[in-house]
């Protein structure tokens, strides 16, 4: 049969994506395997020794440019077929550049894969595959996506075995794992409502698993690698109050693993909190992204009362539950005092840990139209313009350097409100990278959050650490 070599740059978090794709052809017969780059300095000979039939990578918006790079060299020194998917090429598929790309993937890849490298191994027309662009001598062929996947219990188990030859990734105490897929929230910085237009008339965009297949994915793991927490990646864990009972029952009784995940604040109330805890839910992340409801919910559109954010914290805090919260700075139109706002509805609700950056402002997002209706992005602003810059404000403000400085400062204000006067004055002064050195204070707050207790956790700290002295530096 055939083999398919996925190249990524580092191994922090294994890419469920491509664990399902892999999954999905080793079932196929197809040998799979993953090189991770920040491993391997010398890739290219292991590409060249692998000699595979394919070439994937699937990243995000902020790894293009290392993805492009990394496929540009890898094709010079190989001239294998190469295919790009994942976030990033499914929402901006026009940014991709075809002098050393074989074939982009627009949606999701588990089929559309399978036919590939089937046609690929028996020599058959491979330009007629739903979800692909393809190039074709000087000629792009644009096929229509496919319907999304319903069933996920018809799918083989996730293929883990890429990552976990990893020994400090098979030996991290945490999995990655996801009970659903999409969100039907519109909130106008994310690229969920992107997806949801993109794919209407293809089936629902925001699925459930059943029960039994996340704990039958849940006990893979646990039957076979060291798992001493799981983390659920869903951007919407709680989304169906029934659900959520039927699975913590489940879980409760065949798994008994602390967990964590990702909720939304006004989804969850004392019932369900308490059924979680019971079921050994270690912590909960949720975003507010605002204090201020002019910005949250009439820019962002997060549709999220004030009232609902503080009483349901305190509802998690009753019941012991950690609690991560999520906000964002440099908003257009936000105003300094609107900032500190989103200060000090952290600090009414004391989280165990507060995170805030920088908005990024994704091409195609509504927050980035807004932007660009009011000057606050240039009109030609797209992916072809687009420059992530970390830390850094985009939107044009004149406050920039204050949001800067407080998304460094926020974290140790809210812990402590009463040196917020002085972080009033500090933000003010013209030195972001020192106080952007603050945020390895985060690097080690993940690691108590996820009881990151071993040489594999130390290890994955080591690799956050060094990530942000990267950002702060460069």
């Amino acid at each position: 049969m055939g083999s398919l070599l996925f190249i990524q740059d580092n191994g922090v978090n294994e890419n469920i994506g491509v664990m399902s794709i892999a999954g999905m052809l080793k079932a196929e017969g197809h040998d799979i395997d993953l090189i991770l780059t920040d491993e391997h300095p010398d890739y290219l000979e292991l590409v060249k020794k692998y000699n595979p039939d394919l070439i994937g990578f699937s990243f995000m918006t902020g790894n293009r440019k290392w993805a492009f790079s990394t496929a540009k060299r890898i094709k010079e020194h190989t001239n294998k077929p190469i295919i790009f998917g994942g976030v990033h090429p499914t929402l901006f598929p026009e940014d991709i550049d075809f002098s050393y790309v074989d074939y982009v993937c627009v949606g999701e890849g588990e089929h559309s894969a399978c036919e590939l490298l089937n046609g690929i191994v028996n020599g058959t027309d491979c330009t007629q595959i739903k979800n692909l662009w393809v190039k074709a001598g000087n000629e792009i062929i644009k096929n229509p996506v496919r319907d999304l996947i319903q069933d996920f219990d018809a799918l083989p188990l996730p293929y883990r075995e890429i990552y976990y030859k990893y020994a400090f990734i098979r030996d991290l105490p945490i999995k990655r794992f996801i009970s659903g897929i999409g969100c039907p929230y519109q909130c106008t910085f994310c690229h969920n409502p992107l997806h949801i237009k993109m794919f209407k008339g293809h089936g629902k965009f925001v699925r459930k698993k059943s029960v039994a297949r996340v704990i039958a994915e849940i006990k893979e793991v646990k039957n076979n690698y060291v798992l001493k927490r799981v983390h659920f990646s869903d951007d919407l864990f709680v989304l169906s109050k029934k659900w959520v009972a039927e699975f913590l029952e489940s879980y409760r009784h065949e798994i008994a693993i602390p967990f964590s995940c990702n909720i939304r604040i006004d989804r969850v109330d004392e019932e369900m909190i308490r059924d979680m805890y019971e079921s050994k839910c270690w912590g909960v992340s949720f975003g507010i992204e605002s204090g201020s409801d002019r910005i949250r919910n009439g820019i962002l559109k997060k549709k999220l009362k004030e009232e609902d954010i503080i009483n349901n914290s305190r509802i998690i805090k009753k019941y012991g539950i950690k609690l991560i919260i999520t906000n964002l700075m440099g908003l257009p139109d936000e105003t300094l005092e609107e900032a500190f706002q989103t200060v000090e509805i952290n600090q009414k609700i004391q989280a165990d840990y507060i995170r805030a950056n920088v908005l990024v402002p994704y091409p195609k997002t509504g927050v980035v139209d807004y932007a660009i209706e009011r000057g606050l992005l240039p009109n030609d602003f797209s992916i072809h313009t687009f420059d992530q810059v970390m830390r850094t404000a985009l939107i044009k403000s004149p406050y920039s350097r204050e949001f800067e400085n407080l998304c460094a400062l926020f974290n140790l204000t809210v812990k402590f409100p009463i040196i917020t006067p002085l972080t009033r004055k500090l933000v003010k002064l013209p030195f972001p990278r020192v106080f952007s050195i603050l945020r390895l204070w985060e690097a080690f707050e993940n690691m108590l959050y996820h009881q990151l207790f071993n040489v594999a956790g130390f290890r994955y700290t080591y690799h956050i650490v060094r990530n942000v002295i990267r950002d702060v530096w460069n």
